[in-house]
């Protein structure tokens, strides 16, 4: 008696992974170039680390500050520094706030 409906599993086949051998010109490409772009923003981190700690030491002196209620007398040093971490920051929350607003919404 034959079993109608009912036929035997097949075996899915498991997609081979492409081997080194069998990749383009232009796939090999797009691995590299991620390397590369890593590299180059690493490069430029440091390249920027090095101005900043350059800038610091050519600007030593004193000098006045005006706030909108007073002012005050401190080192260019610190003002390079001040300024350097608030651009950072504000970079970061500029780059979170637009990734936020521009990201793909999923619909439930």
């Amino acid at each position: 008696m034959s079993e109608q409906g009912q036929e035997a599993p097949q075996e899915q086949e498991a997609p081979q992974e492409q081997r080194y051998e069998d990749e383009t010109r232009w796939q090999r490409g797009v691995r590299y170039g991620h390397r590369g772009r890593l590299y180059a923003t690493l490069v430029v981190g440091i390249l920027a680390v090095v101005l900043l700690i350059l800038l610091i030491a050519r600007n030593t002196r004193q000098v006045k500050v005006d706030y909108v209620f007073g002012h005050s007398q401190t080192a260019l040093i610190w003002l390079v520094v001040l300024s350097a971490i608030a651009g950072w920051v504000l970079g970061i929350v500029t780059a979170y706030l637009v990734r936020r607003r521009t990201r793909w919404r999923r619909t439930a």
